[in-house]
């Protein structure tokens, strides 16, 4: 999710838009003319955090962009990633809406210092969608997430159920959360911990691993696997696909073979998947990308139009600063195995059959019944 990671809020701003025909005077067209009757257009930006988490660009951006072409012909998306920088970020809401954005919807590389491209963005008459993260500025005026504490939950749950099924009720676990700048990470971790801390399993290493990277990841886990030893564990929780990746390299590289240990993820990615169908990593958090990045376009091009967002859209609200409110499309999501992966192939998810099964899992693919 979710490497949601499963896993994880955007801006939109208030549509500002110029009737075909509208004269310097200010008059207004007939009510029955062309002009008065078609629909408004306007100008959406995306705001992307990073190029590390492949769901950005690889889902989020083509399931948003064919969505709102979708619904509005006429509106225009532009996308940008800020490849992990929060101050590109602010430098490209600045330009957003500079170029005529109405609507922006924000991804935040760092949740703290987001408050301030809000702030920037609505001070120019736009209103924002906090995408994935719900950036903590009352200046937001829509939130597209899911219960983030959730999700760390889930993951650790299915770990310990899965363990649990293998016989085993105790021993070591290496927990490995996600970035600290991502308001994500630390929810993420509470949740793991609202699960791990209540069992007989103890935590022989734990790591916050900046900017989500898979080598830093890997790094890590060569650390953890020094200061407890190859037999020391029983699994991993790793907060997403990217840091599992980075955990199993490790565990490789040090020659221990993945599939003797359980090994959580989140967000779907491909190459996680391709891990599950080995046996490589246990779980991964299914982030329903096609729909709520659908749904968030939807909303997006609602307010590009001048108009109120679909009501079974918004349908809750979340936290802002200082008891603020913030009307909210809350997605779920499900714990994906080996004996749901199937979920994630087209028709019901992302990824098409052959790429997941290429010819180096289509035996792994066939024991798992794709094939």
């Amino acid at each position: 999710m979710k490497t949601n990671r499963n896993y994880r809020s955007a801006a939109v701003a208030l549509a500002v838009f110029a009737v075909a025909g509208l004269g310097l005077s200010g008059c207004a067209e007939p009510s029955n003319s062309p002009a008065a009757t078609a629909a408004p257009s306007g100008k959406i930006a995306l705001l992307l955090p990073d190029l590390v988490t492949a769901r950005w660009d690889q889902q989020d951006k083509p399931v948003f962009e064919a969505a709102a072409k979708a619904a509005c012909a006429s509106c225009s998306v532009t996308t940008y990633n800020a490849k992990g920088s929060a101050s590109t970020q602010l430098q490209q809401a600045e330009a957003a809406v500079t170029n005529g954005a109405t609507v922006v919807v924000v991804a935040p590389v760092d949740f703290r210092s987001a408050a301030q491209i809000v702030d920037k963005v609505h001070s120019s008459g736009a209103k924002v969608i906090s995408y994935a993260s719900i950036i903590q500025s009352k200046n937001v005026d829509y939130g597209v997430t899911t219960d983030i504490a959730g999700i760390g939950a889930q993951q650790a749950q299915s770990l310990v159920d899965g363990l649990k099924a293998k016989g085993i009720t105790s021993g070591g676990l290496i927990v490995m959360n996600g970035s600290p700048s991502d308001a994500f990470g630390s929810k993420y971790k509470a949740g793991a911990h609202s699960i791990l801390d209540k069992t007989n399993f103890s935590i022989a290493a734990e790591y916050d691993t900046k900017d989500w990277s898979a080598d830093n990841a890997q790094n890590q886990m060569s650390q953890a696997i020094t200061k407890v030893g190859k037999d020391g564990f029983v699994g991993v929780y790793a907060a997403n696909d990217q840091l599992a990746g980075g955990v199993i390299a490790a565990m490789k590289a040090n020659g221990i073979d993945p599939t003797t240990r359980l090994i959580t993820g989140q967000d779907g990615a491909s190459a996680a998947l391709q891990r599950i169908l080995t046996g490589e990593q246990y779980n991964t958090i299914n982030l329903p990308i096609k729909e709520f990045a659908a749904n968030t376009a939807k909303i997006a091009v609602a307010l590009a139009q001048g108009q109120t967002p679909p009501a079974n859209l918004v349908n809750g609200t979340v936290d802002g600063p200082d008891g603020v409110k913030i009307p909210a499309y809350l997605w779920s999501n499900n714990v994906i195995t080996v004996k749901n992966v199937a979920d994630m192939i087209e028709p019901k998810g992302f990824w098409k059959l052959d790429e997941i099964c290429t010819p180096d899992y289509k035996a792994a693919c066939t024991k798992a019944g794709l094939l």
